[in-house]
């Protein structure tokens, strides 16, 4: 029944329609450059409409503002399922995630210059099927579904020091590095999620904070130089936030040093904008090797010899967005215009044994903005992705195959998938961003102690976000 009512509802939505917005309001929707839109603790494309002022709280939530306290609240439902992907197809997943917290500006409030403090808390109180990604697979499809067997999260807890005329930024305590490192390119974030980032880098996926500080400085509005440092839980699912080490289950802890050039702007800066990033990482935590024993065995079948284990991954995060074609050809100021742009993106670990077993994973496709003249807002995107898995992981997965009474594992080393995605804009603060995949040589990497050869096939999926703090009206207006 709850899946039943989910496409009903998602199918009612995709069929309204909004009347175009005066376009003009965007141009002062707010003066933070692109470096500075930190993405949510739950990942969503940025709603391009001017935020409303409106709202049966809105006074009370102009009040907060000026008051230095402007809280964030939001909803999102998250829908995924596999009727052609994994080792067990025909499966779905559903959870649906609160968030609630606020930003405290210390300058309104005490008077300290440049201080805030970011504090979030997420609540997912209804999931269905936890073991979705181990019935999806693969590394591509099955890591898009979130894992979240704790009902509670702290997301984010930090204090922030702008200095240098707010060009100099620090900022310390519990947060998720992926909110300021590895910014998704994509249309849809959904489909930006890498395994190899959130397991090997060691930037644990939303909602999973950690223990962090970091430095930024922009050489210009434009220019970013940024490191930061994270400590990494590989436990993750199983922690709540609040720890100061492990967590109940005492998964591997270990360090992630991350530093990063990038450039972004929009269409109020350039008539064509160009963003891209360069990342390096390092984490410190033991890798165990997905296949080797000490003494060169398979690990699946010499169970008597320890596994071979190596000390830390390296590696290199490279991506790009490029507007290349725009049919006012930019003589016009709007905000919104009908362009096409390309973006790509790339991780490589230069460890091949790590735990992982992923050697490089990326993405790469075409954003076409604005197509319809009565829906202005709406995106759409066409998007190839890759993962390539390391020899020593294949082999491992070849003979976990094997020992699970399997006739032999006939997967390709390289998923590879195509996909379609859009973000309708339905309302002030409301993205629908329904998304279809079909992948090729879909793997095992999730289960790999599973008989059945994992098929290749459709799989798709919706994100449904509302920023319910802009609906009610409590984001207020700040003076800049």
């Amino acid at each position: 029944m709850k899946k039943t009512i989910l496409m009903v509802s998602m199918l009612g939505v995709l069929f309204s329609q909004i009347s175009r917005a005066d376009e003009d309001v965007l141009l002062a929707q707010n003066n933070q450059t692109p470096n500075e839109r930190i993405g949510p603790q739950v990942q969503i494309p940025e709603n391009p409409m001017p935020e409303s002022k409106d709202g049966p709280l809105a006074n009370q939530g102009q009040w907060l503002v000026d008051h230095g306290i402007t809280p964030h609240l939001t909803f999102t439902q998250l829908y995924f399922a596999n009727p052609g992907v994994g080792v067990e197809t025909d499966q779905s997943e559903s959870v649906s995630i609160f968030t609630v917290g606020a930003s405290l500006d210390l300058e309104k409030m005490i008077g300290l210059s440049g201080g805030t403090i970011h504090y979030e808390h997420l609540f997912a109180p209804w999931i269905h099927n936890l073991n979705y990604g181990m019935q999806a697979s693969s590394t591509i499809v099955g890591t898009l579904g979130p894992y979240i067997p704790k009902t509670s999260h702290l997301t984010l807890f930090t204090y922030e020091q702008k200095l240098l005329d707010d060009k100099l930024t620090l900022e310390a305590g519990k947060s998720n590095a992926g909110n300021y490192f590895a910014l998704p390119m994509c249309n849809s974030p959904t489909l930006c999620v890498s395994a190899t980032l959130q397991n090997i880098v060691g930037i644990n996926p939303p909602p999973y904070a950690n223990w962090s500080a970091r430095m930024a400085y922009d050489l210009s509005p434009k220019l970013r130089v940024q490191t930061g440092w994270w400590r990494s839980d590989a436990a993750f699912p199983f922690t709540n936030g609040w720890e100061s080490n492990s967590g109940d289950i005492g998964g591997q802890m270990s360090n992630v040093y991350l530093a990063n050039m990038s450039y972004r702007t929009d269409f109020s800066m350039e008539k064509y904008p160009l963003s891209y990033e360069v990342m390096g990482f390092y984490n410190d935590g033991k890798q165990t090797n997905p296949y080797y024993t000490v003494n060169h065995t398979s690990k699946v079948f010499d169970t008597s010899s320890a596994v071979d284990k190596t000390s830390g991954v390296s590696g290199i995060y490279l991506g790009a967005k490029k507007t290349l074609w725009r049919a006012d050809h930019g003589e016009s100021d709007s905000p919104v215009p009908k362009s096409i742009s390309a973006y790509a993106s790339m991780t490589q670990t230069f460890n091949d044994e790590n735990t992982k077993g992923i050697q490089n994973q990326g993405n790469a496709g075409i954003l076409f903005n604005h197509m319809f003249e009565s829906r202005p807002f709406d995106s759409y995107g066409l998007s190839f992705q890759w993962a390539h898995l390391t020899d020593a992981e294949q082999n491992f997965l070849q003979d976990a195959n094997l020992a699970a009474g399997g006739s032999g594992y006939k997967v390709g080393q390289t998923e590879t998938a195509l996909a379609l995605d859009a973000n309708f804009i339905l309302s002030k603060g409301v993205i629908l961003s329904p998304f279809v995949m079909y992948s090729w040589d879909s793997n095992s990497m999730l289960n790999p102690y599973s008989a059945v050869n994992p098929e290749s096939g459709v799989s798709f999926g919706a994100t449904l976000h509302m920023k319910l703090d802009q609906i009610l009206g409590l984001s207020g207006k700040t003076a800049h």
